[in-house]
């Protein structure tokens, strides 16, 4: 007899697959491992999931579907700041020092080193990313250059997270942001 469908039962095993994959190599990982980390049986697992790598998949889905919520919630929020230099410090910010962001660049390796869906979903979510944040940087006037500034800022902040994520000493990320952020607005992204 087939397990009843519970999405919460499907969340657990994500939120689980997540906690494992911020402390170990998605390789070193096994399913056993993860339908013990969700409190789950093996054979509920494969009820949701026939493979890792749809896990993996639903994993990045949720993490980057999250981080573009959590985007238009801050500039639709009319109560905040969301200026020129408030939206690149708060993208550069939450990008760069992001809970998740061991997580983000496991799926950027991931895709690039030939996991074909991964790598599709993340090429689709940065495009969106992209025009999301041209939107928002043209409200705030940035005009004929909120294209290219999008892609600059999603480019700068993946270094910014990668230079966390490395814990690079003679990085002062906090430093670089701001300076960032001022020449940004210097050099009229506006």
């Amino acid at each position: 007899m087939a397990a009843p469908r519970n999405d919460n039962i499907k969340q657990q095993i994500l939120d689980a697959a997540s906690v494992l994959l911020r402390q170990k190599a998605f390789s070193d990982i096994s399913l056993a491992d993860i339908a013990r980390q969700s409190g789950v049986s093996k054979g509920t697992l494969y009820y949701y999931y026939n493979s890792k790598d749809d896990i993996l998949f639903d994993v990045a889905e949720r993490y980057l579907e999250h981080l573009a919520q959590s985007l238009l919630e801050w500039t639709g929020n009319p109560e905040k700041d969301t200026s020129l230099p408030r939206l690149l410090g708060y993208t550069f910010e939450r990008g760069a020092f992001d809970d998740s962001g061991a997580l983000r660049l496991y799926l950027v390796g991931a895709g690039a080193s030939g996991h074909e869906a991964v790598r599709e979903k993340l090429v689709e979510r940065y495009a969106y990313f992209q025009r999301m944040l041209a939107e928002k940087l043209r409200e705030r006037g940035a005009g004929e250059q909120a294209e290219y500034a999008a892609w600059l800022v999603l480019t700068v902040m993946d270094g910014i997270l990668i230079q966390s994520q490395l814990g690079n000493p003679g990085f002062d990320a906090p430093g670089f942001i701001k300076k960032t952020v001022e020449r940004l607005c210097e050099q009229n992204v506006q």
